[in-house]
């Protein structure tokens, strides 16, 4: 019959010292962050990150709207040419960095997995705040750029759908639908002798093919729509340039005759 050899002292410290060890262990390991804990911290970190992100480039964006202005009438012993350059050179900088900024913002909603149809979340209006600031910020470029205002409204539009309670959309949305399109009214603020930026601040950039060149007469005209409900499509209003002195000779509120949609 085999006999059981009990446990010397020494044996049964240290069996003991073994439990508590792995009593620590197990303690600690319950103390530590959750997988929920560790999620939200991540994601506190990211949205910090992309916080931090927008502000650098808005700060770009500002320096840059100083420097079209100041390109746009350089002072007296500016070289304009260098201006634009800088212009250039800081307008594709923005660029890009919004490109990145938008991807980072893109990939931060699309690993949150919210599901569609339920009350937003605090996270996800902010996400979604900043996502319509880029678009709004895009929409701009396009309008201030090139008078680009139907790419404008569908990047707007777009933007809307994922943020449909945001004011700022709604309201830029407005203004650029009445915008859009000028008025007779509109077209009276245009004065004999305006320069093309004065014009521009009354009525806008016009689209680029929107703009004529008469080589024969040493013209050149901008042609903005009139509102095709009211007017027929492709109706539009035209401001004339001469070319010379590039200054507005005159305006023509039907410069170009609309045509009814049967036609």
């Amino acid at each position: 019959m085999s006999r059981i050899t009990p446990l010397r002292r020494s044996d049964r410290v240290g069996s003991a010292a073994c439990a508590a060890v792995i009593l620590l262990l197990a303690s600690l390991t319950a103390c530590g962050p959750s997988e929920e804990e560790r999620t939200a911290t991540a994601r506190a970190e990211a949205w910090a990150e992309l916080e931090e992100a927008q502000a650098a480039l808005n700060a770009k964006r500002g320096e840059l709207e100083q420097l079209r202005a100041q390109a746009a009438a350089p002072a007296e012993g500016e070289d304009g040419e260098a201006l634009a350059a800088q212009v250039e050179a800081l307008d594709a900088e923005v660029g890009d960095d919004g490109e990145a900024l938008q991807q980072k913002l893109v990939n931060y909603i699309n690993e949150a997995e919210w599901e569609l149809g339920r009350e937003m979340t605090e996270e996800q209006r902010a996400a979604f705040a900043m996502m319509s600031g880029e678009q709004m910020y895009l929409a701009q470029e396009y309008v201030v750029k090139g008078g680009d205002y139907r790419r404008a409204i569908d990047i707007l539009d777009a933007a809307q759908r994922n943020d449909p309670d945001n004011p700022d959309l709604a309201a830029r949305i407005a203004e650029y639908q009445e915008a859009r399109y000028v008025s007779a009214e509109r077209l009276a603020e245009v004065k004999r002798g305006m320069t093309e930026a004065e014009v521009e601040g009354v009525l806008g950039k016009p689209f680029h093919s929107y703009v004529r060149t008469f080589s024969d007469e040493n013209v050149f005209a901008w042609f903005y729509p009139k509102d095709p409900e009211q007017h027929g499509a492709g109706a539009a209003v035209g401001v004339f340039f001469r070319e010379g002195d590039r200054k507005v000779y005159r305006t023509d509120p039907n410069a170009v005759e609309g045509k009814d949609e049967e036609e």
